[in-house]
């Protein structure tokens, strides 16, 4: 028990309130990596710079609930996604995106909002909008259902900023800024 209230404590300090829930452990972890502060608001993006940059924080887990290993993994976004989410996913500096085996990061990518734009926020965008046109007055408010987007698009447009070697000690400084400033550079 002592473990887990150091780790709160810490947490707490990165305003991560239940370090236990919601996958606050591996928000903290990424937090810390990459030198960001958590953001303020629930409903916004994930975390902030130095530079007062948005972060968009995405983990995803290999094990099931379960226990079992996912043949395929896809990161997830909203669970009502609406055109006001699409608007906010745009404005982001960069997303996140780690894949944790249980509590150990495996992989970690970073992938600009403009690699996103084409194939996952327009087409959601469109959909929207049809949603929108159809909607009836007092039916539920337009969204998306928690839309996906597969981990193999990330592997191949974003820039993985660190890997596992099996050793549990975390050295990212140097990757992490190689990848902030080639993924920076990436064409939308």
């Amino acid at each position: 028990m002592e473990l887990g209230l150091q780790l709160q404590s810490h947490a707490s300090a990165h305003r991560i309130h239940n370090v236990f829930d919601d996958g606050g452990y591996k928000e903290l972890l990424l937090l810390e990596l990459f030198n960001l502060s958590k953001a303020g608001d629930r409903a916004g993006n994930d975390a902030l710079d130095v530079h007062g940059r948005e972060y968009e924080i995405k983990t995803v887990a290999r094990i099931s609930a379960r226990g079992e290993r996912k043949r395929s993994l896809s990161v997830t976004t909203e669970h009502t996604l609406t055109l006001e989410n699409i608007e906010r996913y745009r404005k982001v500096h960069l997303w996140i995106i780690a894949v944790f085996e249980q509590s150990t990061p495996e992989v970690i990518y970073e992938i600009s909002p403009a690699r996103l734009e084409r194939d996952y926020f327009s087409k959601w965008e469109e959909r929207l909008l049809k949603q929108i046109e159809s909607h009836r007055e007092g039916g539920a408010r337009p969204h998306l259902n928690n839309p996906k987007i597969p981990l193999s698009y990330v592997e191949r447009w974003g820039v993985e900023v660190w890997r596992s070697d099996g050793d549990s000690q975390m050295e990212l400084p140097v990757q992490v800024r190689t990848g902030l400033e080639e993924a920076q550079n990436l064409p939308g």
